[in-house]
Formats: structure tokens, sequence, C-alpha cells
């Protein structure tokens, strides 16, 4: 049976990495180890039996053995396919082909909590529990988002060390710490202005006209219904039912528009939204709904990172057959940033806050067939784009 593997493995010592060993063990040793987990039959049966996604890894963080619950996420019926690479390879993750070293070796490998799980592990000696945020890269090109709890564990056979590591899904339970966060902090915010609003015009205090008044409760009515149909829009993205309504748009009336909406609903200070005199004119197909989201998610982002004073510039390239948006800004991102910015759980104002570049990617390469990509560096500052196509096939 063994000898109708094919793997397509290579020996990588001398390749360069940017985090973990790119070293790997070669077809025979991968062989051996898989052969020698197949003696032990009371753990093999035993790792069979636990409940959740399981795998049994090598030194070099190689797969030698996996459960059937990891085959069958993974949609297989047999090993063969994924012994001898990592778990980023098999998972398809995102930054797989930033360095030839594969899964570990590239520069977003360091603030992925597996390796640093697997990494951690490898040194203590102990067992390790971490969470990960992982995004992958699913047949036709779709983006899937994973957040999962890892636990890796050293264990040895036949006095040879391996690692037994346990992939649990915890995407329900962090959507859900998101979504507590969002209406607890952001639509109660929201709730309390009106009620103020309100409260203010039933005694009669307020010191400005009732017209002013009631203007103001229109615009936290309408926050607090925006608020929500972007989760509703981000929730049925997720789930694969988000029905798009394609028609024919125009780029600088968009973008005009955005930028209205804005200033209507956001408190922006003394900062600047500017439509670059270059912005090109141009008539385009997309689903207007979400694309404004997408735009106005990414402007609102540049606002925060940009200082009292400041300004953020937008505008649009004509590419032929293609238009690309662009929100530049003055602010540079730090590394960490950089590498986790359309991760689902990560964000910088704190723990389950903000869905902007998540459900900006999740509606452009998802739903708009587009894709979104940015440059941030001390030269140029922040600039993100969104390039879609200006026809779409219907």
């Amino acid at each position: 049976m063994h000898d109708t593997f094919h793997l397509l493995i290579i020996r990588l010592s001398d390749q360069i990495t940017d985090f973990a060993p790119s070293t790997r063990s070669s077809n025979p040793i991968i062989l051996s180890e898989y052969e020698l987990v197949l003696t032990q039959r009371f753990f093999k049966d035993l790792f069979g039996a636990i409940s959740g996604v399981g795998a049994i890894i090598n030194q070099n963080r190689q797969i030698v053995y996996a459960n059937n619950d990891f085959l069958h996420f993974l949609g297989l019926d047999n090993l063969e396919p994924i012994l001898g690479k990592r778990a980023g390879e098999v998972l398809s993750c995102i930054h797989l082909n930033e360095n030839p070293g594969g899964c570990g070796t590239s520069n977003g490998c360091s603030y992925c909590g597996a390796i640093q799980t697997i990494l951690e592990a490898q040194s203590s000696g102990n067992k390790v529990t971490n969470e990960a945020r992982i995004t992958t890269r699913m047949v036709g090109g779709k983006l899937k988002w994973l957040d999962l709890k890892i636990t890796v564990s050293p264990i040895s056979i036949s006095d040879r060390k391996f690692y037994a590591i346990i992939f649990q899904d915890i995407s329900i339970e962090k959507r859900q710490q998101m979504l507590e966060k969002i209406f607890f902090h952001d639509i109660l915010n929201s709730a309390g202005g009106l009620f103020g609003l309100l409260s203010l015009l039933k005694d009669g205090t307020a010191h400005n006209s009732d017209r002013e008044l009631i203007d103001l409760s229109e615009e936290a009515s309408r926050d607090i219904i925006d608020e929500i149909i972007m989760q509703k829009q981000v929730r049925s993205a997720e789930l694969g039912d988000l029905i798009i309504n394609i028609e024919t748009l125009n780029s600088i009336e968009l973008m005009t528009s955005c930028i209205g909406k804005i200033f209507s609903h956001e408190a922006v200070g003394n900062k600047l939204i500017i439509l670059s005199e270059t912005a090109h004119d141009e008539d385009f197909q997309s689903d207007r709904g979400l694309l404004q989201r997408v735009l106005i998610n990414l402007i609102k982002n540049a606002l925060e990172a940009t200082i009292e004073g400041g300004k953020i510039d937008i505008g649009a390239e004509d590419l032929k057959d293609r238009l690309r948006f662009w929100i530049a800004n003055q602010g540079v991102m730090t590394p960490e940033v950089q590498i986790q910015l359309f991760q689902r759980s990560f964000s910088t104002k704190g723990i389950g806050r903000g869905t902007g570049t998540y459900s900006a990617r999740l509606l452009t390469e998802n739903y708009l067939n587009g894709k979104i990509s940015f440059e941030s560096n001390e030269k140029n500052g922040t600039v993100i784009s969104v390039i879609l196509d200006k026809k779409v096939s219907l």
C-alpha cells in the first residue's frame, strides 16, 4: 500500500526563512514515521476516538498521521494527499507561497497562532494551547476565515519525538463575542445618544431648535439601522447566501456619495476627505450597496489612522477592462497590523472590535469578483486599492 504514495516533498534545509526552520524530512523518513505510528495500535485507536480535528507531526512540522475528522474536514478519504505536508499547506493558507520554504517560513507566519503554538511546544516540551486566525483560499478562489483553538502536545513513540495537534473550530464563539461587543458597545452608544436627544425634546431643555434635535435623532436612528444592516450583510456573506444586485454605476458619483454619507454620519473632527482631481470618471457595473459598504469601511479605517488636521485622498483609476478605487492617508501601519489587517478577529481597537477591513475583503473578493490590496511605507503612507471588473457577467 505504501508504495502507492507519490509524495511531492523536497528538502529545504538551505532555503531562506523569515521565521520558522524550513528544513523538511525526506520521503523515506516520512514513510517510516507514518509506518511507526501505524504500529502503535492502542495509540492509533485512541487518537481516532478523539472528538476533534487531529494530526501527528514530526520535528519538521510535517504531517505523518491524521484522524478521520481531519480528513473529513479537508474533504479527503485517505491520508496520501497530505502526508508530509504542513498544516498551512493542507489548509491552503494565503501566506503559503510567500516564501519557497512554505508553511511557517514567511514573514506573515510570525503572527500565526498555529506556528507559534507548535514552536512553543517544541521548545518547552510541554502541552501548549493558543488561538489562531488563518485565512485560507478555497477551491474556486474564494476566501475563508478560520478561528481555531489549537493544542499541541509532545509525544514519544519508540523514543522518537512527535507532536499531536488538535484543532477546534471556535468561529461561532468568536463571532458571538464580536457581535456582543458590537451590539453592547457601538449600538448601545448610538441608542443612548438617541434616547438622550429624545429626552431633551420631551422636557424642552434643549438649547438648539426642535428641528435640529429631530435631525440629530434621525441621524442616530440611521446609525443604528446601518450598523444592523452591515452585520446582517456580513453574516449572510459568511454563510454564502448574500444576494447581489448588479447595476450600472459611476465612479465619481459613487465616491462623492460615500464622502457625503461619512460626513453626515461620522464625527470626523477637522480631518479632510478629498476626492482626487485625477480621479477617473468611469461607468462600470457592480452592486452599489456592497461596494459602497466596502469603500465607506475603508475610508473610515483611514480616518481612524489619520491625525487631527490630516487628510484622506480617494480616487479611481482606469485600468482598461478594470477599475481601481484607492484610498490614501499618510499613516504607516506597523508590520503586525499589516500582516493581520484583513483577519476577522483582528482589530487595532481591541478584542472583538471592528469588522471593517475584514468585511471589505470578504465582500470584494467573494462577491464583487474583485481584489483588495494595500501598501504602507514611510514614503507613500498607506494606500488601499480595490480593483473590480468594469463589466460583470450575469
